[in-house]
């Protein structure tokens, strides 16, 4: 059996998605057709998909088609966009710091996706982006600003694994003696719309903030290896 393949190389993973579909399906029209995978897809591209999915729910709610069952699919959308953004901005300052000639398993390529595939948890990985940051040097306000974090460690609070906004129940407690409980026991009243607004606002600030400073930074890097005759690594 083949060997999957990991983030970084080239391998195919699953099946087409078009397998799902019978043997018998035909060629369907044209216009429906989908363009997913290649060089293109990456966290980032992901998270954005996210972001749209959920933002046009809540618009749909606005509009006044109003259904509590699909509040938990929203905010999990935003909040798995959030997590794929920082995974993305991650690796995006770990490139700028390997161009600065930094070392270490923090900004190795490998390790960096070996250590982002192990977890979901949002405050591991805001923390890890924060370093990151903070080792580029950008200078005075290029860190995340405070309303964001404060956003993401609410968010962590409410979810600290990625599965809190998947399911009605998840497993608690030691291993071995994990029981199974619901997640809101309760039934709870919110703002929906404020609340996906301030979601909204920090994925932004992750997906097109944190990476246009860092894209900047990477420009700029470029720009001193072309004046100074070196090769970025």
């Amino acid at each position: 059996m083949e060997a999957a393949a990991i983030l970084g190389h080239p391998g195919q993973v699953t099946p087409g998605i078009d397998s799902l579909l019978s043997a018998n399906a035909g060629d369907g029209d044209w216009r429906n057709t989908a363009i997913i995978g290649g060089p293109w897809e990456d966290d980032g591209s992901l998270a954005s998909g996210f972001f749209e999915l959920a933002d046009a729910a809540v618009e749909r709610w606005k509009a006044g088609h109003r259904n509590d069952a699909i509040v938990i699919p929203i905010i999990c959308n935003y909040r798995h966009g959030i997590e794929l953004a920082l995974k993305e901005e991650i690796r995006e300052a770990a490139t700028c710091l390997r161009r600065d000639g930094v070392t270490g398993p923090d900004v190795q390529a490998d390790e960096v996706d070996q250590w982002l595939s192990a977890t979901h948890s949002i405050e591991q990985l805001v923390n890890r982006l924060t370093k990151l940051l903070g080792q580029l040097k950008l200078g005075p306000g290029q860190q995340l600003p405070a309303e964001t974090l404060d956003v993401l460690g609410k968010l962590h609070v409410l979810d600290q694994n990625g599965q809190a906004f998947r399911y009605s129940a998840v497993k608690t407690g030691p291993r071995g003696q994990r029981i199974l409980e619901r997640v809101r026991p309760g039934q709870q009243q919110f703002d929906l719309v404020a609340v996906a607004e301030a979601l909204r606002d920090a994925g932004t600030m992750l997906l097109y903030g944190v990476s246009g400073v860092l894209d900047s930074y990477s420009d700029y890097q470029a720009d001193m290896a072309d004046w100074y005759g070196a090769e970025a690594p």
